[in-house]
């Protein structure tokens, strides 16, 4: 009888065992499963609107090169010279004028008719699109082939620029080849496709199918809307956009496709689903695990699709003044004869003002990617830190003249060389320069100070009048996409100068830092920024 009891207590208690265990077990699981679920859901949602921002993307930047084409047909048509040669009749020289021009331009088409229609050419057939050479404004047109391609071409008439009379017509495009379609990508961060017919006529994708799927092809044609499908390319997986490419009459030219790339949302997906079902043997480790993992996955997709969409957005927003500058410029060439001197210095310095805000971006833009993609690098050598600021004054000194402020240089002598790469340190006084003008007030002094730490390397200050910066978001500064508020809260730049500025200083074995300025202006405390960098082997002091 007791054996008997003893037998059912055991049962009993395995049953306890297993059943809490179980329930553990299901809890967890269910758990896990559940946090799997939302997250891989959220991932799979902003994936796909990520992939669908790529009709937005492919269509503001072929607005963008419409406008663009344009303005360089409207230009090309007014310059003295080519009128010139038209009215002379001098063809061969009309050819020898337009090679360079074009490459200068960055047109794949620059064909030159005259009143008749008939193209100035070498011998090959002309580009033109019904009904006439003055295709105007810029309108996609399908070349003949084999294999055809698709093309965006603009037309003008050439008007006598003194008579307005007509002198011939000018047409101008661009061709979507490879290089066409990985310059877009690059730009937009989604590889891009052209399709005609059914075909991949030209692609930034290496090694794809040029024969799309012939229902999805079928579907974008029949509705005129965006179809989306999942394409796998030598194993890597891509997100993709279908949709028209409209004529200004309304039809179809060619479809456009776009492929973000989810190889690696994909890989992590399995992975953690593999994890999360081993993991619930473990009991508690599932769930913690699987989030875990996700969240990684999630946070470092979403990173990726911040940069991606923050560089197609910036390098769009670029087109349009440097397009306002390539017309004012061709302007002032043109209207040269008829403006004070006075005037023309004044365009001329706003004009150079305005380009050297602009390559300080770019500049910062290009050297971001390099660090991102792990190729950043520098090249020392022995370098007079003087000609380094010489260079960086002269190169910011139309902004510091225009704000009205002073700079005051400082530095022992002699002057030690220092072990440093003068293109990338010209780069980093013009940031810091950049930033203590725009941060100071107007009609106040920036000060560059240079001294000897005494343990081997030079340090440069560069103290500005400004607000000041608090303690707590110092460090942040060196942050990528890390930007200040005034207290008016005017915000400048897109927060990657400071960043670009450590890297630099970092690659060069230095320090970088920020700190209050001692014996504050009636205007704010000012900031220090200041870096160091190593003196020059064979020339310490």
């Amino acid at each position: 009888m007791r054996q008997e009891k003893q037998t059912i207590g055991q049962r009993l208690s395995s049953r306890i065992i297993v059943t809490f265990v179980s329930i553990i077990l299901v809890t967890t699981l269910a758990s896990g499963a559940l946090s799997y679920w939302l997250i891989n859901s959220e991932l799979e949602q902003q994936a796909w609107v990520r992939a669908a921002e790529g009709e937005h993307v492919v269509n503001a930047f072929l607005n963008a090169e419409k406008v663009r084409l344009d303005n360089l047909a409207a230009l090309t048509a007014q310059r003295p010279t080519l009128q010139r040669l038209l009215q002379e009749g001098d063809g061969v020289a009309l050819l020898d004028y337009l090679r360079p021009y074009q490459t200068e331009a960055e047109a794949d088409i620059l064909i030159v008719y005259d009143t008749a229609g008939q193209p100035f050419t070498n011998g090959e057939t002309a580009v033109i699109c019904p009904p006439s050479p003055m295709l105007q404004p810029a309108d996609f047109c399908l070349l003949p082939g084999p294999p055809p391609q698709l093309a965006l071409l603009t037309g003008r008439s050439i008007l006598d620029n003194q008579t307005g009379s007509l002198l011939g017509y000018i047409t101008v495009g661009v061709v979507f080849d490879e290089s066409f379609e990985k310059q877009l990508a690059d730009e937009s961060g989604l590889e891009q496709s052209v399709v005609v017919n059914g075909r991949r006529l030209s692609s930034s994708l290496i090694d794809v199918d040029p024969v799309v799927d012939a229902a999805l092809v079928e579907q974008v044609m029949a509705a005129d809307r965006v179809a989306t499908n999942v394409l796998v390319v030598n194993g890597r997986y891509y997100y993709t956009t279908l949709f028209p490419l409209h004529q200004a009459n309304g039809e179809t030219a060619a479809l456009a496709e776009t492929a973000l790339p989810v190889t690696g949302l994909i890989t992590a997906r399995r992975r953690v689903l593999l994890t999360l079902i081993g993991s619930t043997l473990f009991v508690a480790a599932a769930g913690s695990i699987a989030s875990v993992l996700l969240r990684n996955a999630a946070k470092e997709e979403a990173v990726q699709h911040l940069r991606s969409y923050f560089l197609a957005n910036i390098t769009h927003e670029f087109r349009t003044p440097l397009s306002a500058l390539r017309a004012s410029v061709e302007y002032l060439v043109t209207e040269a004869a008829h403006l004070s001197r006075d005037e023309i210095n004044s365009l001329l310095h706003a004009i150079h003002m305005s380009v050297t805000g602009l390559q300080t971006l770019i500049d910062n833009l290009l050297e971001s990617i390099s660090i991102e993609a792990g190729h950043f690098a520098i090249r020392p050598e022995p370098t007079e830190l003087n000609d380094v600021i010489d260079d960086a004054i002269r190169i910011m000194q139309p902004l510091l003249d225009r704000r009205q402020q002073k700079l005051i240089v400082n530095y022992p002598t002699p002057l030690p060389l220092v072990q440093g790469d003068p293109p990338r340190l010209t780069q980093v006084l013009v940031n810091l320069l950049s930033n203590a003008s725009k941060y100071g007030p107007m009609a106040e002094t920036i000060e560059i100070t240079v001294s000897l730490t005494g343990n081997g390397q030079v340090k440069v200050a560069v103290a500005d009048q400004g607000p000041g910066i608090s303690p707590t978001v110092r460090e942040q500064l060196f942050h990528r996409f890390a930007r200040f508020d005034t207290p008016n809260a005017a915000q400048y730049g897109v927060g990657l100068g400071l960043w670009v500025v450590k890297a630099i200083i970092t690659e060069h074995r230095g320090q970088v830092g920020v700190e209050s300025r001692t014996g504050s202006s009636r205007t704010g405390s000012g900031s220090v920024f200041w870096f160091t960098l190593p003196v020059a082997r064979n020339h310490h002091q």
